[in-house]
Formats: C-alpha cells, sequence, structure tokens
C-alpha cells in the first residue's frame, strides 16, 4: 500500500488579538499535525498603538477620569498583549505536537512576503465585524492572495468535526489532490471527489486514493454562478480546492479551506526531474 506525503513545509498564522478567535488555532493546530508540517504562530505588533505615545496631547480613560497617555503603561500593555498571545498559541495549540514556533512582526505583511510556494499561510476569519474591517486583518488577507503559498482559510467558529476531506478537482493533476490525499491517510478519513468540470475523469484519482488506503467517493455536484451546491446530508471535515479554480468559496457550515497553490506542484515536478 502507498503512502501519501504532503509536500508543505510550514504553515505561518497570524495570530489573533482576540481572544475569542483563538479556538481555531487548536484546529490548524491538528491539521499542521496531520500534514506533518511546522506551525509559526506569529504575533503582529500594532505599530499605531505604540505611535499614540509620540502624539502631542494625547490622553487616555483612566481610573475612572481622563489622563495625559502614559507611554510607560502602554508599554508594559503591549508587552502583556504579546505574552498573552504566545501563552494562548501555546495553550491551544501545544497539545497537538512539538513542531511549534512563535515569532513577533512588526509589520502586518512581513511575514507573508517571506513565505514560499511551499508554505501554508493561514488566516482566521475573526467572529466580530469589527475586527474583521481593521487594516491589519485586511492587509494579511491581500498579502496572502498576492503571495505563490497555499492558503489556508479557517472561520473563528469552526469546530473540530471528523468527517471527509472533501476535494473539488479540475483533473488528475489537480495540486489539491496531493494535500487531500495526505490529510485522508493521517486523519484515517474517507475523501469526498468532486470534479469542477462534468467532462473530466477523475477515474486515476480514485486509483491513488485505494492505492493509499483510501476509501474515496466521487460525487457530481451542480455548480451555480461559479459556486458549488453541495447535499445537507454531507458534511466535511476539511475543503481542498486549487487557488486557480475560478471558483468563489462554498458555504459548506464553518468548515476550513485549503487552497492548494499550482506553485506546490510545479515545484515538486522540477524537483524530480531535477
Amino acid at each position: 500500500m502507498s503512502k501519501a506525503t504532503p509536500d508543505f513545509k510550514r504553515m505561518l498564522l497570524r495570530l489573533p488579538h482576540s481572544r475569542q478567535d483563538y479556538a481555531a488555532v487548536g484546529i490548524i493546530a491538528e491539521l499542521a499535525g496531520l500534514l506533518g508540517v511546522q506551525l509559526s504562530g506569529i504575533y503582529v505588533e500594532d505599530l499605531n498603538m505604540r505611535g499614540l505615545a509620540e502624539l502631542p496631547h494625547a490622553r487616555e480613560f483612566r481610573a475612572g477620569c481622563w489622563q495625559p497617555l502614559s507611554a510607560e503603561q502602554l508599554t508594559q500593555d503591549l508587552a502583556f498583549a504579546e505574552q498573552e498571545a504566545e501563552r494562548l498559541f501555546l495553550e491551544y495549540a501545544g497539545r497537538y505536537g512539538p513542531g511549534l514556533s512563535f515569532s513577533v512582526a512588526t509589520g502586518s505583511v512581513a511575514s507573508s512576503r517571506e513565505a514560499e510556494a511551499n508554505d501554508i499561510i493561514v488566516v482566521i476569519e475573526p467572529k466580530s465585524a469589527i475586527d474583521r474591517a481593521t487594516h491589519q486583518f485586511n492587509k494579511w488577507l491581500e498579502a496572502a492572495f498576492r503571495s505563490t503559498s497555499s492558503i489556508l482559510l479557517v472561520p473563528s467558529g469552526a469546530k473540530r468535526l471528523s468527517g471527509p476531506i472533501v476535494v473539488i478537482a479540475s483533473g488528475p493533476d489537480d495540486p489539491s489532490i496531493g494535500a487531500a490525499l495526505a490529510v485522508a491517510a493521517s486523519a484515517k478519513e474517507q475523501m469526498i471527489v468532486i470534479p469542477s468540470s462534468p467532462c473530466e475523469s477523475l477515474l486515476p484519482v480514485m486509483e491513488r486514493a485505494r492505492s493509499a488506503g483510501i476509501i474515496a467517493s466521487l460525487l457530481k455536484a451542480p455548480f451555480h454562478r461559479g459556486d458549488f451546491l453541495l447535499s445537507a446530508s454531507v458534511s466535511g471535515r476539511l475543503l481542498i480546492m486549487s487557488r486557480e479554480q475560478t471558483i468563489h468559496r462554498p458555504t459548506l457550515r464553518q468548515i476550513p479551506l485549503l487552497l492548494v497553490s499550482s506553485k506546490l506542484l510545479a515545484q515538486a515536478t522540477s524537483a524530480e526531474l531535477g
């Protein structure tokens, strides 16, 4: 029986600034463990907050009244926020393996610039509409889609589920296939394969799954306006598709979505030829 092995190197996770979004970190760490990659938690320091102390006549509401902004107190508060982010990261992710690292970045897109084709940039969608509208969150999201890396989109309300790995594939050579096989094999889950084109045969994919010891089924789902309609009776643990597919994110009840970069497949092919 052949073994499906992932081609990813690490996950780059911008840590949430809100405690209520940290539950998603455990799901991300579990997926990193299934893929056998390092999870790097990155705390992005808010430079705008640090710059407040330099503004003339800056004031804060403290101890029941408005007072001059204390640069010393602000520095302590920012240091505490950094320590708390590291503590929460290790608390939620630590149980899933030793491959963790924590770092601090001073720019909202600094770490995404360092991302490579075999990295996964992780984006947690905040629960709060205010947090979703922040400059930092949107800059991280934009930087992720400007990169050549794969992207993992995780709703903050996502829950740890068991269930099949759902993959939408454009053909047997779709880069999402390898990732789906790797996760399904590691998690000992079944795999549902959905062709994005009705005329494309995915029988070779089914054979690869069988060789890896994975129970796989082929499901034809209707597409409507670039989205696909999946029966409510089908629930999945993870949805995977390639970044290059021109369809929007399907509405699948709080399921993480992994968008696999075609650069990953090209890099692997070059390595084999070399």
